[in-house]
């Protein structure tokens, strides 16, 4: 019999659900948000067959207070976030360093995103390692992502504080082969006693003092680390020191530089970094290339060690170094492996592509005939019909309306005609809006509606609404309610179901009217009509307006209902062609085409969800159900 591993293909997040099984994982609690979100899916697939607790929270503050409950019971837990999230929980995390995660081990898995495929920004969350002294480990491959999760599990239940994995969305979402030990069925059990003095008052710094001496004991583990490696190339006096994935770009960069000598360090403990390890692989270099992103984290960091060491150390020589502090790696977005050749040309001053390649001619041709596809929402989204709703309702107030929203499917409206006109954090809609909402004393006249979707109403909008109703803000709040979290798979939240695991629903219209607000009205957004009529008379009013628009998520609905309904069709004869186009470059539903030859619309029949809401914004009549 083979004793070899089997190797299974896995993504970056499959492979953390999978190190945390290794770990023997008893507990999960997150709050989705790309690129982090399957790291939780895959632990719900197993949930039951392994015995494990697997929730979605209301946000990443509760979901790490959860995770840390669990952890001081002796149960291992794991509490992924994407980047933003992290801000979310920072209140608490700034205090659970000191008091300690308990026995069963903690540990919180961060995805950033550089360049912000999903975000709002491309927020770097190393720093907060930095901030709460927290160890922090950052693999560079799908099969270091499920080895090191494991390994920041012991360190946790060795001295009992979090440890941060941070991954990104090109290590989430990309995926290798990865090998997989058979998996045991860990016994997890709780204990009813937790640690004593879960709290830092009245002398936090004692705790603080505490923590630098963890911190101390966690680099000379780091130090003996194997995955801190280097591939050191005979005769190189150039070194690139990586982090996360852009050790992989930095491994294929230099083998354009073939006939020069380039060694490569890889560093998945970034904080606190291994220094000692790290002075050894300056020795004999010269010039050293930081990659990393997004910001200068590592390169900082190593800097300061090696200006510490130099004046120490005879050993180390003058040496160049380059990176995002001297702009030979930008200093923003994502790295690819050109980025990387550009940097590394510049550090040996060796031109590598005077002229490009055949392949290289023909992606730039090949890419001048790509079609730009704007970001639009899904054909039929009801969230559409909101929007066209406000738009029509900004043209009878003259423009005198201001919109406030923030993060979810809804948040396209900022590409909509910019019907839309701010989007920050989760919540901030409702917050900003309450604000804008006192400023009639000093002059201001606009109407002020805030929208949110009703996971977002859980999150993060509540706090907001409470200040709203008690500082009596003049503002219309929208509340889109799709009964899911649809923006990032269709996820439970408590206004989504009653009956999975025996979970409670928890009525949004319920704590809306606990509120008392001035007025209170359930909107059908499927009814385009209904939506500016109530839009109009309700935002006239004066006080705190609340509008629950009974949305449906189209993809998650699916298309059981397209087979009862009767096709949309235009009649050319009717359409006004060139004339009009509001259909098309208006209310821009993706089943809806332009008919380049006849010059008017049409209907793309396999995208249509034959939802009717153009029909109504066809000025013409031209758009109609097939008799």
């Amino acid at each position: 019999m083979s004793d070899r591993i089997p190797s299974v293909l896995l993504s970056g997040n499959e492979s953390i659900a999978q190190g945390a099984l290794e770990a023997g994982v008893g507990f999960c609690a997150s709050y989705p948000g790309t690129p982090s979100t399957e790291i939780v899916s895959e632990l719900e697939k197993v949930a039951e067959e392994r015995g494990i607790y697997v929730e979605w929270s209301t946000n990443e503050k509760v979901a790490l207070e959860a995770c840390a409950g669990a952890s001081w019971a002796g149960i291992p837990a794991i509490c992924p976030m994407k980047s933003l999230g992290l801000n979310v929980a920072a209140d608490f995390l700034l205090n659970l360093n000191l008091s300690g995660s308990g026995p069963g081990g903690l540990v919180i898995v961060v995805c950033d995103d550089p360049r912000g495929h999903s975000s709002s920004n491309e927020q770097d969350s190393r720093f907060y390692a930095k901030a709460s002294y927290l160890p922090l480990l950052e693999p560079t491959s799908c099969q270091e992502a499920k080895d090191l999760t494991r390994i920041a599990f012991g360190i946790s239940q060795r001295y009992q504080i979090p440890v941060i994995v941070r991954s990104t969305t090109r290590l989430s979402h990309s995926s290798a082969v990865v090998e997989l030990p058979n998996l045991t069925k860990s016994e997890i059990h709780a204990s009813d006693e937790i640690p004593e003095r879960l709290y830092n008052v009245p002398n936090p710094h004692i705790r603080h003092g505490e923590l630098i001496g963890v911190r101390d004991k966690i680099v000379d583990e780091f130090e003996s680390l194997a995955d801190n490696m280097i591939q050191r190339i005979e005769g190189s006096e150039i070194l690139i020191i990586a982090s996360g994935v852009s050790f992989r770009y930095g491994l294929e960069a230099k083998s354009a530089f073939h006939q020069i000598p380039v060694s490569i360090a890889k560093l998945v403990t970034t904080h606190p970094i291994p220094e000692k390890t790290i002075m050894g692989w300056l020795q004999d270099s010269s010039r050293v290339l930081f990659l990393e992103e997004v910001d200068p984290f590592i390169e900082e960091q190593i800097l300061a060690a090696y200006a510490k060491n130099k004046s120490q150390n005879d050993v180390l020589g003058n040496i160049e170094f380059y990176g995002k502090r001297n702009g030979v790696v930008p200093a923003f977005g994502e790295l690819n492996t050109d980025i990387v050749i550009d940097a590394l040309s510049e550090v040996l001053n060796q031109p590598v592509r005077a002229q490009a390649s055949p392949d290289e001619r023909a992606r730039k041709k090949a890419s001048r005939l790509l079609v730009p596809r704007p970001l639009t929402f899904c054909a039929g989204c009801t969230h559409r019909n909101v929007y066209w709703a406000i738009r029509k309702l900004r043209k009878r107030l003259n423009d005198n309306i201001i919109v406030a929203g923030d993060i979810g499917c809804y948040s396209l409206g900022v590409f909509y005609d910019e019907a839309m006109n701010t989007m920050q954090a989760m919540g901030s809609g409702i917050g900003t809006a309450s604000g804008l909402g006192q400023l009639h004393r000093f002059g201001f006249k606009k109407k002020v509606i805030a929208v949110a979707g009703d996971s977002t109403f859980f999150h993060a909008c509540i706090p907001g609404l409470v200040n709203a109703r008690h500082m009596n803000a003049d503002i219309t709040f929208l509340i889109l309610d799709n009964a899911t979290t649809a923006m990032t798979g269709f996820q439970m939240h408590p206004g989504a179901q009653a009956t999975k695991g025996g979970r409670t629903l928890v009525s949004i219209e319920k704590i809306v009217r606990a509120l008392e607000p001035d007025v209170f009205e359930t909107v059908d957004t499927t009814d385009i009509d209904q939506i500016i009529e109530t839009l109009h008379r309700v935002i006239k009013t004066k006080g705190l307006k609340v509008l629950l628009m009974k949305s449906i998520c189209r993809l998650k609905e699916g298309r059981h209902e397209r087979d009862i309904l009767a096709p949309i069709v235009v009649n050319e004869r009717i359409c006004w062609g060139e004339k009009c186009r509001i259909c098309v470059d208006g209310f821009a539903c993706p089943a809806l085409d332009w008919n380049g030859m006849a010059h008017y619309a049409s209907v793309i029949e396999y995208a249509c969800i034959r939802c009717g809401a153009c029909i109504t914004v066809c000025p013409h009549g031209a758009i109609i159900r097939e008799e």
